[in-house]
């Protein structure tokens, strides 16, 4: 017998299919229950409505990119620059994303739309933290001085996720062009705000 964090996840996973495959609006808590193999009842000793699965859904695929993210970094050389490291980070996001998102859903901007609305309310991601700490990181050992109106290390992190995210939804199927222009717009930016 699974345990009751193990199911959850399962149910999470089929969930994530389901709202890949009928969107938010077109799945329901019967589909999920459904494809999850378990009664609707069950369903709601686990989460109380669609929004709570669906936010639970986007907090354990943010878990899983952070984590992939932070593998990317860690790989690099010990001395590899912030600009590296970053590049690192965003790339391992971009392929997880572009992995979990494979069936090119029709719902996939619905669905990042309503993840945009759902982080207003939230707290930061998992992997917008890890983008901040590496930047405080940087800051504090003076590795990356930025100009003195430069944003708030945490208001930078957020146009980074947030920028990035555009170039990850926006920019066509190529993958190679995908990530030159997030390497591009990555380093732009930090040497940009370099003093």
């Amino acid at each position: 017998m699974l345990s009751r964090e193990k199911r959850r996840n399962q149910i999470l996973q089929a969930a994530g299919g389901e709202f890949l495959a009928q969107g938010f609006s077109g799945t329901s808590m019967q589909g999920i229950a459904k494809v999850s193999g378990i009664s609707r009842a069950s369903l709601y000793t686990y989460f109380g409505n669609k929004k709570e699965v669906f936010q639970s859904v986007l907090k354990l695929l943010e878990g899983f990119i952070c984590r992939e993210a932070k593998r990317a970094v860690e790989a690099l050389e010990p001395n590899a620059p912030l600009d590296a490291r970053m590049v690192a980070a965003f790339e391992a996001r971009q392929t997880t994303w572009l992995a979990f998102t494979k069936t090119q859903s029709p719902y996939t901007f619905e669905l990042v739309q309503l993840r945009a609305e759902s982080a207003a309310q939230l707290e930061k991601t998992a992997f917008e933290q890890l983008i901040e700490t590496m930047l405080q990181d940087a800051k504090a050992s003076g590795e990356f001085t930025p100009q003195p109106d430069a944003p708030p290390t945490q208001d930078l992190a957020s146009m980074l996720v947030q920028t990035t995210s555009g170039i990850l939804l926006f920019e066509g199927d190529a993958i190679a062009k995908k990530k030159q222009l997030l390497r591009v717009m990555i380093r732009s930016l930090l040497r940009g705000l370099q003093n």
